[in-house]
């Protein structure tokens, strides 16, 4: 099987949108249905938030800190 190239989420981004998610008023330990709104699939509504996170690529990941973003607008 061939590894993608698609680069990952940084740890900066990781970060800034865990910062966000807890100023957004989500939860930032587990995950559970809340998260749906953020667009996190069924099979992703389990584990850790930060897991969830650093499984995104970074394309993902920047769509998710601008919704972010406009919800603390």
């Amino acid at each position: 099987m061939k590894k993608s190239n698609i680069p990952m989420a940084t740890e900066k981004q990781i970060s800034y949108a865990l910062a966000l998610m807890a100023r957004a008023g989500f939860r930032t330990d587990w995950m559970n249905a809340e998260h749906k709104e953020l667009g996190a699939k069924m099979r992703e509504r389990s584990g850790r938030v930060v897991d969830w996170l650093a499984s995104m690529d970074r394309a993902r990941i920047s769509a998710l800190i601008d919704e972010l973003k406009s919800r603390l607008e």
